[in-house]
C-alpha cells in the first residue's frame, strides 16, 4: 500500500469508495445539514460608538484575498490598494494547473510595500513542494523568475529589492510524495536586474535534512537560527548577518544545546539590544537581554513566573507585551524597555487573546481580539499611552452566545497527574449522562489547542452538544516540561491523559460511551486512534484526519525523520524507541474480533507530510481483524495534501460527511 501505483491498491481504493458512497446515501437530511452549516457563517459585526478609526498610514498598503472562480473551477489570487474598492486579479488559478483534476494552493505570501512587490509560494494539490513567483503590484506583471524546489510554508524575507528564501535539492522523480527534503540552502534573488538569478548564500551544514534552519530580517540584520556540528554533536546557534555588507557573512552570536526542552529565540531588537525568549533553566519561559556586539553574554531581563510565557511582542514605542497562560486564562504583562511593569491585564478564562502587538512606533491606538470556542474574534482597541482598552465592535451569530460558557475543569490521569480540560456547553446543561460530546485534542510538539471559533463546531453547540478539549501532556499548556512529559518514550502518557478525559466526562454524567465521539488531525489523529485501539469500549466513534498510524515506518517517509519528529517520537532504529513505538502504534495493536469504535478516516490523496498509505494500511487491518459489526471506512479528498488545496465544493462535501457521521453516531436529529 506504500506504492501508490500498485494496481491492487487502486482496486482496494475503489472498493473503499463504494463503501463510503453507500454511507453517503444514508444522508437523508443532507440539505438540512448543509443549510445549518451555512447559517453558521452568517456572522454580523457592528462597530461600537467608542470605535476609533486608525490612521490610514498604519494600515497595510495592499489587501489580498483568494477567491473561487466558478467559471474556471479554480482559486484565483486577487489584490487591491487599500483605498481602492475594486479588486484586481493577479493570478488565475487555471493558468497554474495542467488538468481539471488538479487544485491550486497558495502558500506563504510576503508583500514588500516599499517596492510594491509580492512573493508567493504556489503548489498543486496541496503538496508541501511548491514554486515561488514574484509580481510587481503596480502593474500586476510577473517577473521572469521561478523559484524552484521550495516548500509551501517557505519564509520569504525582503531587504530592499533583495528577496531571501529557502530552497532544496530537487526531489527524485516519482518520490516527491515520499522522500525527505534535503540540501536545504538560503538563496538571495536581487530584483534590481531583470536578468538576475538566485544566488546561493548559505548551505545547511546538515545535508541529511534532519536538522533545519530558520531566519528572519530586522533592521538590515538577518537572524539565522541554524544547526552546527562540533565534536560529534549537533548544537543550535543564532547568527547575525549585516545585509548592508556586500558579502554574506553570518557570525555566531549564541550557541546552545539542541535538546527537547530548550527554546531560544529573538523576540525584539532595539538598536544593539536583543531581547530573547527562552526556556533555558526556566520551563515556563523568561526574557533575556543581550548585546549584538557581545556574543554568548546574556543577562536576565524579565524573570520566570509561575505562568507559562507564550509569546513576547513589540507593543508600540518602547514597550513589550509578554502574554502568559495559566489555568485556561491569558494574562498580559506590559513592560517598558527598562524591564518595569506598566500594566497587568487579566483576560477571561476560557478565551484567547489574539493580535496583541503593534509594530509601529508612531501608533497611539492598536487593535486586538479575543476568541472563544463558542464565538468568533471580537475586537477591542488599546490606547498605547494609558494602556486602557474598550470593545470596538459587537457581533451576532445564529444562536444565543449568552446561553453558552466554557468551563475549565481538572481531572486525574492514570498516573495521578492532574490534567486540565476546557468544556464548552450550554450554561444550563443537565448532567444526566444523555449529552452528545465531542472530545478534540492534538497533544504533540508542545502545541496547545486554545479557544478559537470553528463555525462547524458552533453547529454542534447549537444542537445542545458539548465540546471537550483536554490539555494532555505533549502539548504546551503548562510549559516546556509539560511538552516533554508526553514526548518520545513518554508518548503513552499523552494517550492515558486523553483516555482519562473520556472517563471523567462519563463519570461526571456529561455523557455515556454511546454518545462520546473523539476527533483529531495529524498528531491528534494518532492520539485519538491510539486511544480508541487501547480503550475501544469507551468511545462510540472516531474521526481521524491525516494521521500517522504505522509508527514503525513513519521515519522512512517525507518529514518522518527530521529532527522535530525524532525528538517527538524517536526512531525504530533505536531498540528502546522501537519497543515504545510498537507499544502504542495503532496499526500494530489491532486485536482480532474486537469491536472498535465506528471509525471515519480522512486523508488527502497527495499528502506528502503524512502519506495517505498510513490511513490505507490502518483501515485495511482494522477491517480484516476488527469485529465486522463495526463501521470502519475512509473518506479520501482528491487532489489534496495535509489540510489544503480543496475546492470549496470539495471542502463542503468533506465537512458535511464528517458532521453527518458525527451527528448520526451521537444521536443528534437534524
Amino acid at each position: 500500500m506504500e506504492d501508490s501505483n500498485d494496481p491492487q491498491l487502486k482496486d482496494w481504493l475503489d472498493e473503499q469508495a463504494k463503501l463510503t458512497k453507500r454511507q453517503s446515501r444514508r444522508q437523508t437530511h443532507y440539505w438540512d445539514l448543509r443549510a445549518q452549516i451555512a447559517a453558521m457563517y452568517r456572522i454580523r459585526r457592528e462597530k461600537t460608538e467608542d470605535h476609533v478609526e486608525l490612521d490610514p498610514k498604519f494600515e497595510n498598503k495592499f489587501n489580498t484575498k483568494i477567491d473561487w472562480n466558478p467559471y474556471t473551477g479554480s482559486m484565483d489570487f486577487l489584490y487591491k490598494l487599500k483605498e481602492h474598492k475594486n479588486w484586481k486579479k493577479l493570478i488565475k488559478g487555471k493558468d497554474i494547473l495542467k488538468s481539471g483534476e488538479e487544485h491550486v494552493l497558495y502558500g506563504s505570501t510576503s508583500i514588500n510595500e516599499d517596492e510594491n512587490l509580492i512573493a508567493l509560494a504556489i503548489s498543486v494539490n496541496g503538496s508541501d513542494w511548491a514554486e515561488g513567483h514574484v509580481y510587481d503590484l503596480t502593474t500586476g506583471s510577473k517577473f521572469p523568475y521561478t523559484l524552484e524546489n521550495i516548500r509551501t510554508g517557505t519564509n520569504f524575507e525582503w531587504n530592499g529589492r533583495d528577496l531571501y528564501y529557502t530552497g532544496y535539492k530537487k526531489p527524485k522523480v516519482g518520490r516527491e510524495l515520499l522522500d525527505k527534503p534535503t540540501g536545504e540552502a538560503l538563496y538571495r534573488l536581487s530584483l534590481k536586474e531583470l536578468n538576475a538569478r538566485p544566488e546561493l548564500i548559505y548551505k545547511n551544514p546538515d545535508t541529511t535534512g534532519t536538522n533545519s534552519f530558520t531566519y528572519d530580517i530586522h533592521q538590515k540584520n538577518l537572524k539565522l537560527y541554524h544547526p552546527i556540528f562540533s565534536r560529534g554533536t549537533w548544537y543550535k546557534a543564532i547568527s547575525i548577518a549585516d545585509l548592508d555588507k556586500k558579502q554574506f557573512q553570518p557570525r555566531n552570536f549564541l550557541v546552545y544545546p539542541s535538546k527537547n526542552n530548550i527554546e531560544l529565540s529573538i523576540a525584539h531588537i532595539k538598536g544593539d539590544s536583543l531581547f530573547l525568549k527562552t526556556t533555558i533553566g526556566a520551563p515556563n519561559g523568561k526574557l533575556l537581554l543581550a548585546n549584538l556586539n557581545k556574543p554568548n553574554e546574556l543577562s536576565d531581563f524579565i524573570p520566570e513566573y509561575d505562568l507559562n510565557l507564550q509569546y513576547v511582542n513589540k507593543l508600540g514605542k518602547n514597550k513589550l507585551a509578554c502574554v502568559y497562560r495559566k489555568e485556561g486564562q491569558n494574562i498580559a504583562l506590559i513592560f517598558n524597555l527598562n524591564g518595569e511593569l506598566l500594566r497587568k491585564i487579566n483576560f477571561p478564562k476560557g478565551k484567547k487573546l489574539n493580535h496583541f502587538y503593534e509594530n509601529n512606533d508612531e501608533a497611539k491606538i492598536t487593535n486586538f481580539s479575543i476568541s472563544s470556542f463558542f464565538h468568533p474574534n471580537t475586537w477591542y482597541q488599546l490606547n498605547l499611552e494609558n494602556l486602557e482598552f474598550k470593545p470596538s465592535e459587537s457581533i451576532s451569530v445564529p444562536y444565543d452566545i449568552n446561553n453558552l460558557e466554557t468551563r475549565y475543569v481538572t481531572y486525574t490521569s492514570k498516573d495521578g497527574t492532574n490534567i486540565d480540560m476546557y468544556i464548552t456547553c450550554e450554561k444550563n446543561t443537565v448532567l444526566d449522562g444523555s449529552n452528545p460530546v465531542l472530545i478534540y485534542a492534538y497533544g504533540g510538539y508542545g502545541t496547545t489547542v486554545e479557544p478559537s471559533f470553528d463555525k462547524a463546531t458552533g453547529l454542534l453547540l447549537a444542537h445542545g452538544g458539548i465540546l471537550a478539549v483536554p490539555n494532555v501532556r505533549g502539548g504546551g499548556a503548562k510549559g516546556s516540561d509539560w511538552a516533554v512529559a508526553g514526548r518520545r518514550l513518554q508518548k503513552q502518557k499523552a494517550i492515558d491523559d486523553f483516555i482519562a478525559a473520556g472517563e471523567y466526562l462519563i463519570k461526571n454524567n456529561y455523557t455515556t460511551s454511546e454518545k462520546l465521539v473523539i476527533s483529531g488531525g495529524s498528531h491528534g489523529a494518532l492520539l485519538v486512534e491510539a486511544s480508541a485501539i487501547q480503550c475501544p469500549e469507551l468511545f462510540k466513534a472516531v474521526i481521524a484526519e491525516a494521521g500517522p498510524y504505522d509508527m514503525l515506518r513513519f521515519n522512512l517517509f517525507t518529514i518522518g525523520s527530521v529532527d522535530t519528529n525524532l525528538k517527538e517520537f524517536g526512531t525504530p532504529e533505536n531498540i528502546e524507541d522501537y519497543k515504545n513505538l510498537k507499544s502504542y502504534s495503532p496499526l500494530h495493536n489491532i486485536a482480532r474480533n474486537k469491536r472498535y469504535p465506528n471509525t471515519l478516516l480522512v486523508t488527502g490523496d497527495t499528502d506528502d507530510r503524512v502519506p495517505p498509505h498510513h490511513s490505507f494500511k490502518f483501515l485495511a487491518k482494522l477491517q480484516e481483524l476488527g469485529d465486522p459489526s463495526g463501521l470502519y471506512h475512509l473518506y479520501v479528498t482528491p487532489g489534496s495534501g495535509h489540510y489544503g488545496a480543496l475546492a470549496p465544493e470539495d471542502y463542503v462535501d468533506k465537512l458535511l460527511y464528517e458532521y453527518y457521521f458525527m451527528f448520526e453516531q451521537m444521536g443528534i436529529e437534524l
